[in-house]
C-alpha cells in the first residue's frame, strides 16, 4: 500500500516539474501574428493583430496555475490583472500581457492595425534617380522591450511597391524607396499593411511621375556584311544607323571617332579609309527642356586594309555559276585595273570593277584553254598602291 502511494506522489511531482518547464507560447484568436523585433539575442515574443479588440481571446500554455499580468509603460513592468487566474484571458486592450504558467512567464502583444497612407512624396528626382516616400497616418503600433532596456519598437506595417509601366520598384518593401529615374512617364502606387489583408483592408496611395530622364541606345547595319551587323569590314564601309534611345530625346549628337559627326536620328554613315585604331561611335543624346543626357559607350567600327588575292585557275564553261569567272577576291580598294593578255601579247580583257572579272570569252567567242597574264593595278583609300602580274589557267572540262 505504501509503495504504491509513492507512486503516485512521484507522478504527481513529475507532472508538476513537466508543467513548470512548459516552454510553449501564448496563443490567440487573431487573424495575423509575428514575432516582436527585440534583437541582441533576447527571445522573442509573438504580437497578435485583431478586427476588434473586444473580441480578443487570449490562451496560456498547458499548466496548472496561471497568473496574468498587463504592461504598465508608466511603471515599465508587468502588473497583476486582479483575479485573472484562468488560462484564458478577455476583455482585453492593445497592449502587452504576460501569463505566468506554474511560476513560468510567457509574453505577448496585442494590436488592432489601421493602415493610412496619404499620398507619396517625390523627395528627390535627378536625371539618374529618383527617392519615393510614402506619406502615411498608419495608426502607430508601439510595444517594449521589456528583457533588456525597456525601448520603444514600431510595428513595420510593411509596404508593397509596383509601378506601371514595371520599373525598378517592384518588389520593394521599404517605406522610402530610391531607384533609377525612368525614362517615360510612371504611375507609381504604395500599399500599406498588405500582411493585415485578411483581416483589415491594406491603404493605397498612387503618383504619377512625368519622365525627365533619358537612356542612350542605338542599332546599326552594315552593308555589305552577312549578318549586317559587322563592326568590321572593307572600305567604303557604309552603316545605317538607327536611333533606340529611351525617353523624351530632342537632340541628338553622333561621333564617329575622327572620321566626322552627325546630328539626325538615324544618320547613314561611310568610313572611307583604314584606321589603325578603327572608329569609335558614340551617340550623346539630350532633352534640351529637362537638359538630361546620356551617351553610349563606344562601338569600335575597323576598316580592313587593302587586300587582293588572285586565283589561278578558273572554269568558265564547264560548271555554270562555280568558278566561272576569273574575278580577284578583295577588300578596301579605291581603284582597280585588270588587264588579262593571251600567250602571244594580245589583251583580250580590262576591267575597273573588282566586283566583276573576265568570263573566259574573246568578244562574242570563247577562248582557248590554256595559260593567260594578268596584269593588275590598285590604290587603297589610304593611298597604298599594289600591282600583280602572274598567270592563269582557263580550263575547260
Amino acid at each position: 500500500m505504501l509503495w504504491s502511494i509513492n507512486r503516485i506522489l512521484l507522478f504527481i511531482s513529475l507532472f508538476i516539474l513537466s508543467a513548470t518547464l512548459t516552454k510553449g507560447q501564448i496563443t490567440s484568436n487573431a487573424f495575423y501574428s509575428e514575432s516582436t523585433a527585440y534583437g541582441g539575442g533576447f527571445t522573442e515574443d509573438p504580437i497578435f493583430f485583431y478586427t476588434d479588440i473586444n473580441t480578443a481571446t487570449l490562451t496560456a500554455p498547458t499548466g496548472i496555475n496561471f497568473q496574468w499580468y498587463q504592461y504598465s509603460s508608466a511603471n515599465m513592468a508587468f502588473e497583476p490583472i486582479a483575479g485573472a487566474t484562468q488560462n484564458t484571458l478577455t476583455n482585453l486592450v492593445e497592449n502587452g500581457f504576460r501569463v505566468d504558467v506554474d511560476g513560468v512567464p510567457h509574453y505577448c502583444w496585442n494590436f488592432v492595425p489601421i493602415p493610412m497612407v496619404n499620398n507619396i512624396d517625390n523627395e528627390f528626382e535627378s536625371c539618374n534617380n529618383i527617392r519615393l516616400t510614402a506619406s502615411n497616418d498608419n495608426k502607430a503600433l508601439n510595444y517594449y522591450n521589456h528583457r533588456n532596456t525597456h525601448e520603444i519598437i514600431s510595428v513595420d506595417y510593411g509596404y508593397t511597391w509596383t509601378s506601371s509601366p514595371q520599373g525598378d520598384v517592384e518588389g520593394l518593401t521599404d517605406i522610402s524607396v530610391f531607384i533609377d529615374a525612368p525614362t517615360e512617364d510612371t504611375e507609381y502606387t504604395v500599399i500599406s499593411g498588405s500582411k493585415f489583408a485578411a483581416g483589415i483592408p491594406a491603404a493605397e496611395a498612387d503618383y504619377s511621375y512625368t519622365a525627365i530622364a533619358v537612356k542612350a541606345a542605338f542599332s546599326f547595319e552594315t552593308e555589305g556584311t552577312a549578318d549586317n551587323e559587322a563592326t568590321e569590314g572593307s572600305a567604303p564601309m557604309i552603316v545605317r544607323f538607327t536611333d533606340e534611345s529611351l525617353g523624351n530625346v530632342t537632340d541628338w549628337e553622333w561621333t564617329f571617332g575622327d572620321a566626322g559627326k552627325d546630328f539626325v536620328p538615324d544618320p547613314i554613315f561611310t568610313f572611307q579609309k583604314y584606321n589603325e585604331d578603327g572608329y569609335p561611335v558614340v551617340l550623346k543624346v539630350k532633352n534640351l527642356t529637362s537638359e538630361c543626357e546620356d551617351e553610349t559607350a563606344p562601338e569600335v567600327f575597323t576598316v580592313n586594309e587593302m587586300v587582293i588575292k588572285v586565283p589561278n585557275a578558273f572554269t568558265p564553261f564547264s560548271s555554270p555559276g562555280q568558278n566561272d569567272e576569273f574575278r580577284v577576291s578583295y577588300r578596301s580598294v579605291n581603284k582597280f585595273t585588270m588587264m588579262i593578255y593571251n600567250r602571244w601579247g594580245r589583251k583580250v580583257y580590262q576591267g575597273s570593277n573588282p566586283e566583276t572579272g573576265w568570263n573566259g570569252r574573246i568578244g562574242n567567242q570563247k577562248a582557248e584553254p590554256g595559260v593567260y597574264f594578268y596584269k593588275i593595278e590598285a590604290e587603297g583609300f589610304k593611298g597604298e598602291k599594289e600591282e600583280l602580274e602572274g598567270a592563269v589557267h582557263l580550263i575547260v572540262n
